[in-house]
């Protein structure tokens, strides 16, 4: 971990937890191995009312350490703290989100020090403002807000800071390489891209590369969090944003995952992987399933998916499970003998946000969820081919 990252062990073993002093605290919240830091003296509270530029709508803004380390102590195992110089400037803003098995956290903070213990996830650093130094495994990383990232594996490492923003997403190291052989079409490979997730990586997205538009792209995806149109379309699980930042993070850190490969395509019509492929959705249109799952089932790379999909169907393989979801409620509505609601039909097929769905429905049948649904308990109703989707000859 480096002489400043021994020193801080070295001194934490010195002054247990409960000895706390002022101007010393914990940074953050979100990584689950916190050690300590210490905090540089800085005039001023200005940036602790500053919006954050992700996450604002969890923000909690902190002007006291003790207070701080009370908080992390509660949800973290804190291993230790070093005393520092008086902190009269301290202040710390900070919102944190789960993205199903992701954490991602968005923090303000006055300069810092700052150590962190073995991690069991990887960490993605996003710097946004401000200026720090990444001390990890013998490496010195520079980070400026601005485009790059710092991928850091799980070992300790150390940071000092002037005052600085960043987004930090911890991730599963396991996940990254699937996701990466899943963009390929390699799944039966995912031991072979393990290694490109065990290093320290700093990636640099300035100019015109296809890094940079992943990251761009990565940022983007991070403020669909907080918006409030994603409840519109259920909410971050059924907008699969989780998958789509894996997917976004395994481009970014291994380039070979975002080219792709070529593998030459059978024709969908008679291709049986493809055929048992839309078997399976057809059987799990009551679970959730992304475009990650769907590579990693048939073995083809995204890539491929979305050929073979417009090829039989016009349409992108997300387009069309969310086709199915919908034929198999109007099927539901046509002949439910149970009494179950619209509601209860369309959140079973993973439809949350019920105007939405009924939007999608009328489009789809010409016709509202619920007068189908009152016509069925009329018998009134004539039958409709709910079928699958015709594919294009």
């Amino acid at each position: 971990m480096g002489k400043r990252g021994a020193d801080l062990h070295a001194s934490c073993a010195c002054h247990p937890p409960h000895r706390l002093a002022r101007g010393i605290t914990c940074c953050s919240l979100y990584d689950p191995c916190w050690l300590l830091l210490t905090c540089a003296v800085q005039s001023g509270h200005s940036g602790i009312h500053t919006p954050l530029t992700v996450l604002e709508s969890q923000a909690v803004a902190l002007d006291d350490p003790a207070a701080l380390l009370e908080r992390v102590a509660q949800t973290m195992p804190l291993l230790g703290f070093l005393e520092g110089p008086q902190c009269s400037g301290f202040y710390h803003r900070s919102g944190v989100m789960q993205l199903g098995e992701a954490t991602v956290s968005c923090s303000r903070h006055a300069p810092i020090e700052i150590g962190f213990g073995d991690c069991a996830f990887s960490t993605l650093i996003l710097p946004l403002s401000g200026n720090a130094q990444v001390r990890t495994d013998g490496q010195r990383l520079s980070l400026q807000g601005g485009p790059m990232a710092a991928y850091l594996p799980g070992a300790a490492f150390t940071a000092s800071t002037d005052t600085f923003e960043e987004v930090m997403i911890c991730l599963d190291r396991r996940r990254l390489a699937e996701t990466a052989s899943a963009l390929v079409g390699q799944l039966g490979n995912t031991s072979s891209f393990v290694p490109q997730f065990q290093n320290t990586l700093l990636v640099d997205g300035s100019g015109i590369s296809p890094q940079a538009d992943l990251l761009n792209h990565l940022h983007l995806a991070l403020r669909l969090v907080e918006a409030p149109l994603l409840q519109s379309v259920g909410g971050i699980k059924a907008a699969q944003l989780e998958d789509l930042v894996y997917r976004l993070v395994a481009a970014i850190l291994c380039p070979a995952a975002a080219q792709g490969t070529e593998q030459p395509l059978p024709h969908a019509s008679g291709d049986r992987i493809f055929a048992e492929l839309l078997e399976w959705i057809e059987a799990h249109l009551h679970t959730a399933i992304t475009p990650t799952e769907l590579s990693r089932r048939s073995c083809y790379s995204v890539r491929n998916l979305q050929y073979l999909f417009q090829e039989r169907f016009g349409c992108s393989p997300m387009q069309w499970v969310k086709q199915q979801r919908l034929h198999a409620v109007h099927r539901e509505l046509l002949h439910n003998r149970s009494g179950d609601t619209v509601a209860t039909i369309a959140r079973r097929y993973g439809f949350i946000h019920l105007s939405s769905f009924a939007a999608s429905f009328k489009r789809t049948f010409g016709v509202s969820p619920s007068s189908v649904l009152r016509h069925s308990r009329s018998a009134a109703y004539p039958p409709v081919d709910a079928g699958m989707m015709i594919p294009k000859p």
